[in-house]
Protein backbone atom coordinates (compact mmCIF):
# COMPACT_ATOMS: atom_id res chain seq x y z
CA UNK A 1 0.00 0.00 0.00
CA UNK A 2 1.72 3.48 -0.90
CA UNK A 3 2.39 5.50 1.66
CA UNK A 4 0.43 9.20 1.89
CA UNK A 5 2.34 12.66 2.27
CA UNK A 6 -0.11 14.57 4.49
CA UNK A 7 1.20 17.65 6.28
CA UNK A 8 4.59 18.23 7.39
CA UNK A 9 7.58 15.99 8.56
CA UNK A 10 8.74 17.10 12.40
CA UNK A 11 12.17 18.37 10.47
CA UNK A 12 10.30 20.72 8.25
CA UNK A 13 8.52 22.17 10.98
CA UNK A 14 11.61 22.45 13.73
CA UNK A 15 12.84 24.35 10.78
CA UNK A 16 10.03 26.80 10.26
CA UNK A 17 9.81 27.29 13.44
CA UNK A 18 13.61 28.39 14.34
CA UNK A 19 12.43 30.60 11.14
CA UNK A 20 9.76 32.18 12.65
CA UNK A 21 11.24 32.67 16.35
CA UNK A 22 14.83 34.39 14.50
CA UNK A 23 12.33 36.90 12.49
CA UNK A 24 10.43 37.55 16.21
CA UNK A 25 13.24 38.49 17.61
CA UNK A 26 14.91 40.88 15.46
CA UNK A 27 11.46 42.27 15.16
CA UNK A 28 11.81 42.89 18.91
CA UNK A 29 15.05 44.15 18.55
CA UNK A 30 14.06 47.09 16.65
CA UNK A 31 11.03 47.58 18.07
CA UNK A 32 13.12 48.55 21.25
CA UNK A 33 15.22 50.47 18.97
CA UNK A 34 12.35 52.47 17.55
CA UNK A 35 11.06 52.86 21.79
CA UNK A 36 14.50 54.16 22.70
CA UNK A 37 14.49 56.37 19.84
CA UNK A 38 10.88 57.81 19.98
CA UNK A 39 11.41 58.52 23.77
CA UNK A 40 14.48 60.27 23.40
CA UNK A 41 12.94 62.54 20.64
CA UNK A 42 10.23 63.48 22.62
CA UNK A 43 12.50 64.37 25.68
CA UNK A 44 13.95 66.52 23.16
CA UNK A 45 11.20 68.26 22.13
CA UNK A 46 10.33 68.68 25.72
CA UNK A 47 13.85 70.71 26.08
CA UNK A 48 13.27 72.47 22.70
CA UNK A 49 9.60 74.21 23.95
CA UNK A 50 10.57 74.65 27.50
CA UNK A 51 13.96 77.03 25.70
CA UNK A 52 11.15 78.40 23.25
CA UNK A 53 8.74 79.81 26.15
CA UNK A 54 12.28 81.15 28.16
CA UNK A 55 13.55 82.86 25.21
CA UNK A 56 10.08 84.54 24.43
CA UNK A 57 9.58 85.56 27.80
CA UNK A 58 12.99 87.04 27.35
CA UNK A 59 12.64 88.43 24.07
CA UNK A 60 9.41 90.15 26.01
CA UNK A 61 11.08 91.97 28.78
CA UNK A 62 13.93 93.13 25.90
CA UNK A 63 11.22 94.75 24.05
CA UNK A 64 9.49 95.84 27.37
CA UNK A 65 13.29 97.32 28.68
CA UNK A 66 13.27 95.29 31.67
CA UNK A 67 15.88 92.89 31.13
CA UNK A 68 19.02 93.19 32.84
CA UNK A 69 22.57 91.79 31.59
CA UNK A 70 23.25 88.36 33.01
CA UNK A 71 26.86 87.24 33.98
CA UNK A 72 28.63 85.70 31.69
CA UNK A 73 28.85 81.81 33.16
CA UNK A 74 25.07 81.68 33.57
CA UNK A 75 24.60 78.85 30.58
CA UNK A 76 27.12 76.70 32.39
CA UNK A 77 26.76 77.02 35.89
CA UNK A 78 23.52 77.50 38.14
CA UNK A 79 23.13 81.29 39.03
CA UNK A 80 20.45 83.03 40.92
CA UNK A 81 18.19 84.85 38.78
CA UNK A 82 19.32 83.03 35.56
CA UNK A 83 18.25 79.66 36.36
CA UNK A 84 15.27 77.86 36.96
CA UNK A 85 14.15 73.89 37.64
CA UNK A 86 10.90 72.72 35.86
CA UNK A 87 9.20 69.02 36.34
CA UNK A 88 7.57 68.29 33.06
CA UNK A 89 6.60 64.66 33.05
CA UNK A 90 7.65 63.43 36.17
CA UNK A 91 11.54 64.37 34.57
CA UNK A 92 13.08 67.69 36.41
CA UNK A 93 14.79 69.70 33.47
CA UNK A 94 17.12 72.43 34.69
CA UNK A 95 16.46 76.17 32.02
CA UNK A 96 19.95 78.23 32.15
CA UNK A 97 19.98 81.55 29.95
CA UNK A 98 22.26 84.50 29.83
CA UNK A 99 21.46 88.21 28.24
CA UNK A 100 24.50 89.76 26.63
CA UNK A 101 25.36 93.27 24.52
CA UNK A 102 25.73 93.09 21.37
CA UNK A 103 29.31 94.49 20.21
CA UNK A 104 28.78 97.02 18.04
CA UNK A 105 25.79 97.74 19.62
CA UNK A 106 25.17 100.79 22.47
CA UNK A 107 22.74 99.23 24.65
CA UNK A 108 20.31 98.74 22.08
CA UNK A 109 20.27 95.06 20.87
CA UNK A 110 20.93 92.55 23.57
CA UNK A 111 21.73 88.75 22.60
CA UNK A 112 19.37 85.91 24.44
CA UNK A 113 20.66 82.41 24.53
CA UNK A 114 19.09 79.85 26.63
CA UNK A 115 20.20 75.62 27.67
CA UNK A 116 17.98 73.47 28.56
CA UNK A 117 19.02 70.04 29.79
CA UNK A 118 17.50 67.55 32.13
CA UNK A 119 18.83 67.14 35.76
CA UNK A 120 19.79 63.66 35.26
CA UNK A 121 20.64 62.06 32.02
CA UNK A 122 22.83 63.16 28.66
CA UNK A 123 21.33 65.71 26.30
CA UNK A 124 20.50 69.50 26.05
CA UNK A 125 18.84 72.03 23.71
CA UNK A 126 20.46 75.33 23.09
CA UNK A 127 18.46 78.28 21.50
CA UNK A 128 19.70 81.88 20.66
CA UNK A 129 18.31 84.66 19.23
CA UNK A 130 18.98 88.84 19.15
CA UNK A 131 16.60 91.60 19.96
CA UNK A 132 16.40 95.34 20.34
CA UNK A 133 15.66 96.74 24.14
CA UNK A 134 13.24 99.41 24.31
CA UNK A 135 14.29 102.73 25.30
CA UNK A 136 12.33 105.40 26.23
Amino acid sequence: MPRRCDGFTLIESIVAMGLVVTMALGSAQLFTVALARNLAAREELVMALLASARVNDLATAAADGTIALSPSDTLDRDTAGWTETQIHAGRAYVTRWRVSAVPGFVDDVVAIAVRVTPEAGPGEVRLATIRERWRP
